[in-house]
């Protein structure tokens, strides 16, 4: 029964009909340091008419029958995700009754993006053909690969279309089930991404987590491309507020900080743990950035978690640091109080479960969290576990009051890049196990906030000559760096990370007899910056 979910068109028609003067955008001006405002009422114009104009182009195709009869299409963005008019194509199609597949341009892997857009099912894939490599590739795999609209080609179709009703496009309701939006994971645990639909009812239940929030205009940050979860997800709460977002040419970096929020008037900052730990230190030696970022309402990092000497810093400034705890499968879970990050609550009190990680004693302190799939946000069947229907999230949390809960990391070894990109370290230990176990003994992938993943290996003899191990593993290792083993750039293991350390060195867990990690990355933080770029990453991005 079709019903009116909610979701970002809802959101946004609502914000028209209530705050039409609200100004939802501020995209740079044709002036170096200066700011244009949209609003409300402007943008959901430009979304109808854009959306209008690909409903009635004869070369997409509205219903896919290879589904069943009158399934909807679906249509590939592969795009940097960035821009006004990039955000006007993702929700122009699907105001236009599309299917979305977001694919970044960061995914630079042709094979790789042929076979995401092929599992889903897209027909049509829209991309900047003058500056994305290896498109032609799409098309000759029987995909149909059409230019994005130029900045000039939206403002033409908006003032064509100004006077045309929407009539030709369909309902903003449906039935639960239907999907919006396709998303896909880093695909770090099992070597390639998988994909994740959004259904209306996800959508919609990840909307009741925001609704607890107290109205009040707020400015925020773009947090990364708008192909990520997490954007996504950040800006259905910004338009359900009929708040302001500032689309930053490039992410918010240190150097950058004090003139975008004083030039925009930034309330709110939220940023993958990386980049707001970066910010941090920067703020340490500057008292003007530190006064600007402590006027921020608040100051929010997600993606992983912020070292304890970062956090401990950021109280001592007073800044009101904010932690956001979620994944691509199930959307915002759980956030804290300014100045209080480790203390986390979930946003909405939906059907949740903790089960203990060491089998069935429920005494145990670390527990995984799971949704049971009767909770809205549940992901879809597919990616639930067969055995008993739930999904399992492998995310570990300790109960310390009522409702409150501290994260202890995840079941699996993942870490997180500085672009806020997950790495399965254990798949690549895995590997490293295989084709290098006569020559090393303890070992140890690691790189949280770096660049790409770094070895630390400790050579099987204790006289073994450094270089001509190093030379060994990184013959051996060559084949890890295939796209067939490791496929996104981010996870591949370079010949300059590999780090011989002394025997004995690397701390390891009694209880297991493993390399401790994050123990780890504090012994060998020295040697691990001076084997990465002096430069702050973001001078070479």
């Amino acid at each position: 029964m079709p019903y009116r979910y909610a979701n970002h068109l809802t959101a946004i028609e609502e914000a028209v009909r209530t705050n039409p003067n609200n100004v939802a955008l501020k995209v740079p001006s044709e002036h170096e340091n200066e700011w244009k405002d949209i609003r409300y009422k402007e943008f959901w114009d430009d979304v109808t008419q854009v959306g209008v104009y690909w409903s009635r182009l004869e070369r997409f195709i509205m219903v896919d029958d290879r589904n069943g009869p009158g399934k909807r299409a679906v249509v590939g963005l592969w795009i940097s995700g960035k821009t006004y008019t990039d955000l006007i194509h993702v929700l122009s199609l699907q105001r236009a009754g599309y299917i979305l597949h977001l694919v970044s341009t960061y995914v630079k892997d042709v094979d790789l993006v042929q076979s995401l857009f092929e599992q889903s099912g897209a027909r049509v894939v829209l991309c900047d053909t003058n500056h994305v490599e290896g498109w032609e590739q799409l098309e000759n795999a029987g995909i149909k690969v059409l230019p994005l609209l130029t900045d000039k080609e939206v403002a033409d179709i908006t003032k064509r279309l100004s006077s045309e009703l929407n009539g030709t496009l369909p309902a903003l309701d449906g039935d639960a089930d239907e999907i919006l939006f396709i998303q896909q994971t880093s695909g770090s645990s099992s070597g390639r991404p998988k994909l994740v639909p959004y259904t209306r009812r996800w959508i919609d239940a990840n909307a009741q987590k925001w609704h607890s929030d107290k109205p009040k205009m707020r400015i925020h940050t773009r947090i990364g491309t708008f192909c990520s979860s997490a954007q996504l997800d950040s800006f259905l709460r910004i338009f359900l507020h009929a708040e302001c977002i500032v689309l930053t040419p490039t992410l918010v970096f240190p150097n950058m900080v004090a003139d975008i929020i004083t030039q925009c008037g930034i309330t709110d900052m939220a940023l993958f743990f990386t980049l707001a730990r970066n910010i941090i230190e920067r703020a340490k030696t500057s008292t003007l950035l530190t006064e600007i970022i402590k006027r921020l309402d608040s100051f929010t990092y997600l993606g992983g978690p912020l070292d304890e000497q970062a956090i401990e810093l950021a109280k001592e400034m007073g800044i009101k640091l904010v932690c956001r705890f979620g994944s691509t499968e199930v959307g915002s879970l759980l956030c804290s109080e300014p100045g209080e990050p480790h203390l986390l609550r979930f946003h909405h009190n939906f059907d949740y479960e903790f089960i203990p990680v060491d089998g069935n004693d429920g005494n145990s302190k670390l527990k995984e969290l799971v949704i049971l799939p009767t909770s809205p946000d549940c992901p879809v069947s597919a990616l639930r576990n067969p055995a008993d229907g739930k999904y399992h999230t492998k995310d570990l949390f300790e109960a310390i009051g009522d409702g409150v809960y501290i994260s202890r990391g995840r079941l699996d070894g993942i870490i997180v890049t500085v672009t806020g990109r997950n790495c399965d370290a254990t798949y690549i230990e895995d590997r490293i196990r295989y084709l290098c176990h006569n020559i090393i003994t303890t070992f140890t992938v690691i790189g949280q906030g770096r660049p790409s993943p770094a070895l630390l290996v400790e050579p099987l003899e204790p006289n073994t000559n450094t270089s001509t191990l190093r030379e060994m593993l990184s013959s051996r290792l060559e084949s890890l760096n295939s796209p067939n083993i490791v496929s996104l750039e981010h996870e591949r293991l370079k010949p300059e990370y590999i780090i011989v350390v002394p025997k004995g060195s690397l701390p390891i867990s009694p209880a297991k007899g493993t390399v401790i990690r994050s123990k780890a990355e504090l012994m060998f933080k020295e040697v691990l910056d001076k084997a990465y770029s002096k430069k702050p990453f973001w001078e070479n991005t």
